[in-house]
């Protein structure tokens, strides 16, 4: 999408610049982050509601981005104030004026809910709004102008209480529809539940040092480098990471596999290989952030996963033995990279390369591969293809970003020719089958979470 000449972005960015305001949160694709200081992509809707956002900016033909809930939800609460063939604009602001009639609405009404006609989706207020401006003309006379104050004060008192159910509405939804269920294994939560039952029992403690102890996925502990923004405030109150992925991990991997975490940050899908695997399985944990291996260690040690797993300050690569410059933005572990240019408040550090075919070689099987190196899949990929070969039922967790690579075609074809069948990780849970075409042309600023098997 080239949007400095697509006139319906520039319709939607002229209408933010005339009402957005500095600090308001808004969830948009990443394209419109000129625009707004707070922008949150897509993929967090599966772990907010739409009550922390002031925006919605809603791209039609990114619709499948968003959770399903939330955005009914969103259609629910929010007011539609912008639309035209391809974005639809909804903000939780009263003085922005509301879009009570555009044909551009009909397609989202339609697709976020079939049953419902016209603009009911978007609730009374809007269903109500045309009658009211029609009446408030009428009464534009003078002499009864006290009436039409009432009528706004009656107005103003409805969208009160309606806020207030909604609020009583999601405590009654948090206490039943999603009540946490401790003993139940986690591979068997749906997603609302393993969110509440994470939740619920999520703590933290700090222990000096930049360091936070915190409890993850109900039974577990991890520990976190305060100074990350990425994944650790996620860890410390919500208790899980990508649950979407998550779950899928958990639903995969089987007692006695033997698995790798390629790019594993604080260890969090360590610990999920882990607990799955059981003593008769075997996990490695792979990450070239010194540091982080560290922390690590001691999260397999407290959670007695010692028998079972280990971590190794690598980087994995297509050559072992050679030494590469790692790149760490500050605050930004998860995006750390041997491909960055390092900038002023950036830590650099020197660390070996390994490859899959190294490591597992003396495997008896490999059954499991997650792997998320920020762009260094494809050259993860190439020192693994004796791997490969050997393992027919292999599974693969990999993040797919075509523009990290010089030719994401010629990646997937690899990937494709080596008899895996393409599918990316739905925010559902579920693999769905994904072309070629598709995997290089949508999410172009972002990246697809790929589950590859050959079965």
């Amino acid at each position: 999408m080239n949007q400095l000449n697509d006139p319906q972005w520039i319709n939607a960015k002229e209408f933010l610049q005339r009402y957005l305001k500095p600090g308001e949160r808004m969830v948009a694709p990443r394209y419109f982050k000129q625009e707004a200081s707070k922008l949150y992509p897509y993929k967090l809707t599966h772990e907010l509601t739409p009550d922390y956002y002031e925006w919605l900016l809603l791209h039609k033909g990114q619709l499948q981005q968003i959770d399903p809930t939330f955005l009914k939800q969103a259609v629910t609460q929010l007011n539609p104030v912008f639309a035209n063939e391809v974005f639809v604009i909804l903000t939780a602001r009263s003085d922005v004026p509301a879009l009570t009639n555009s044909v551009h609405l009909q397609p989202l009404w339609q697709q976020v809910n079939p049953s419902l006609e016209g603009g009911s989706s978007f609730g009374w207020r809007h269903t109500l709004s045309q009658p009211l401006d029609r009446l408030k003309q009428q009464l534009a006379d003078p002499r009864i102008d006290g009436l039409t104050q009432q009528l706004n004060a009656v107005l103003d008192r409805l969208i009160q209480i309606e806020r207030a159910i909604k609020k009583l509405n999601q405590a009654i939804q948090g206490q039943t529809a999603a009540r946490p269920r401790p003993n139940a294994p986690l591979a068997t939560l749906s997603l609302e539940e393993l969110r509440s039952t994470c939740r619920a029992s999520c703590q933290t403690a700090y222990l000096g040092d930049n360091i936070i102890l915190c409890r993850v996925l109900g039974n577990y502990l991890v520990y976190g480098d305060t100074k990350d923004v990425g994944i650790v405030p996620h860890l410390s109150l919500n208790g899980f990471w990508e649950p979407w992925v998550t779950l899928l991990m958990m639903r995969t991997v089987k007692p006695g596999w033997y698995c790798l975490d390629v790019g594993a940050n604080h260890g969090y899908y360590s610990v999920v290989m882990a607990s799955q695997v059981g003593p008769a399985g075997r996990v490695i944990a792979l990450e070239p952030n010194v540091h982080l291996v560290k922390l690590i260690c001691k999260t397999l040690e407290v959670n007695g996963f010692n028998d079972r797993a280990k971590a190794l300050c690598k980087a994995v690569s297509e050559k072992a033995g050679e030494v590469v410059k790692l790149v760490v933005p500050h605050g930004q572990t998860g995006h750390a990279s041997i491909y960055g240019n390092a900038r002023d408040s950036d830590e650099v550090m020197d660390v070996e390369t390994v490859t899959i075919d190294q490591l597992t070689a003396d495997w008896p099987q490999v059954n499991f591969i997650k792997i998320d190196v920020e762009g260094a899949e494809e050259n993860v990929w190439r020192g693994m293809q004796e791997t490969v070969r050997r393992n027919p039922n292999l599974a693969i967790v990999l993040e797919f970003g075509a523009n990290r690579y010089a030719n994401p075609r010629a990646f997937l074809e690899e990937i494709v020719a080596a008899g895996f069948i393409l599918r990316y990780i739905d925010y559902d849970t579920h693999p769905k089958e994904l072309s070629i075409e598709r995997c290089l042309s949508d999410r172009s600023d972002s990246y697809w979470d790929l589950f590859l098997s050959r079965t």
